[in-house]
């Protein structure tokens, strides 16, 4: 590893200034999570940190000043009430963290009271979400996306034969997407119809429209019953290559690809996520280049990539601050509109009058039958 990143990983308070021309002071950016942890998650935690750290580096060479300081909060409250204390961080921008459900009313508290806007880059249930306008959260629960995915698939795949595939596993997140798909549909009385696994070939007729295209979506996202759709839909076209038939899926396809790359390719499938990581892309192999060459490390193979994420953060809030200043939390079409991420979009909206900001942008990563793959997102 490189001397200088050596420093910036200093699990204690760092601070790191990049002069510059953009701001008249420089941007001051807190990390509060467990950096120190040593477990899969602190693992996550320490690359989205990097990935940060990179951000910042791209910042100055724009000429944008950065101060970052980086605390480890370890994993419970009373470790992050101990962090808070320290004065420095009332001064701070924007704080990163926690990543710790147990540390979230702390350090939501504190960033209220002294107007600090909190970025929450992990998938963790936040209650005060509703009422404390100055928190961010990034990642999720699927079940807030539903309206953008479904609006994304009827704008891609209007008049086609939607077709539940029924796999007999008890996949809660699978059933949930599939019993609103189907409701949603219902209600807008557009064609829906179900299929059961192990099928026979006249259920095969009866579920498929064979003058539409027929768009199926298994209710488990697992890759048996992913293998298990796919073995029947080509045992029936084997004798009826007239009907057409697509695929719709889950983000953890995108996990998949290495093995099954070639059949979505076939069936025109698209997943929906929040994120995709091109692999293809020569700015994501480019970056990849220098993670390695900054932290003589490789990036794991995670989904998503915590560095990415870190960097695609870090760019979008630095800029958006250092651009807008106090106007920041209007400008959020204006930034979505000219970032350029490597994974992740943003598409913040306001939660009630009185709450905070949810990331609520979904995509379609379409892998189309010309064995090319594409991004479909919504115009809004």
């Amino acid at each position: 590893m490189k001397g200088k990143w050596k420093r910036w990983l200093v699990l204690c308070i760092v601070c790191l200034t990049c002069t510059g021309a953009w701001a008249a002071e420089a941007l001051k950016v807190a990390v509060l999570m467990p950096l120190k942890e040593q477990s899969p998650r602190g693992e996550t935690v320490l690359e989205f940190y990097q990935g940060l750290l990179m951000a910042v580096a791209q910042l100055k060479s724009e000429g944008q000043s950065v101060d970052v300081y980086a605390l480890d909060t370890g994993a419970d409250e009373a470790q992050m009430q101990n962090v808070l204390r320290n004065s420095m961080l009332t001064k701070m921008d924007v704080i990163f963290g926690p990543a710790d459900g147990g540390q979230i009313a702390p350090l939501a508290d504190f960033c209220q009271q002294h107007g600090i806007r909190m970025v929450m880059p992990f998938n963790t249930p936040c209650n005060q979400l509703y009422s404390n306008p100055w928190i961010y959260q990034v990642g999720v629960a699927q079940e807030q996306l539903y309206p953008g995915i479904t609006l994304l698939v009827m704008n891609q795949m209007e008049n086609s034969n939607f077709v539940i595939f029924h796999t007999g596993e008890q996949d809660e997140r699978g059933l949930s997407f599939t019993g609103h798909l189907t409701q949603v549909f219902s209600l807008r009385q557009m064609q829906v119809t179900n299929l059961h696994a192990n099928a026979d070939e006249r259920a095969y007729e009866q579920a498929l429209n064979q003058f539409r295209e027929n768009v199926i979506i298994p209710d488990s996202r697992s890759m048996k019953a992913v293998k298990d759709l796919l073995a029947g839909v080509k045992a029936f076209q084997a004798n009826y290559p007239q009907y057409r038939v697509k695929l719709l899926g889950y983000p953890e396809w995108l996990t998949y690809t290495s093995v099954l790359l070639k059949d979505f390719y076939t069936f025109d499938a698209r997943v929906f996520s929040a994120y995709y990581r091109n692999p293809l892309s020569g700015r994501v192999l480019k970056f990849e280049q220098q993670f390695r060459q900054n932290f003589g490390k490789q990036s794991r193979n995670s989904f998503p990539r915590a560095e990415m994420l870190g960097y695609d953060l870090g760019c979008y809030f630095l800029r958006g601050l250092a651009r807008y200043g106090t106007d920041f939390d209007n400008q959020h079409a204006a930034m979505m509109a000219e970032a350029q991420p490597l994974q992740h979009h943003f598409r913040f909206q306001r939660v009630g009058e009185q709450g905070g900001f949810i990331n609520l942008h979904v995509q379609l990563v379409h892998y189309s039958t010309n064995n090319t793959i594409q991004v479909e997102k919504s115009n809004d």
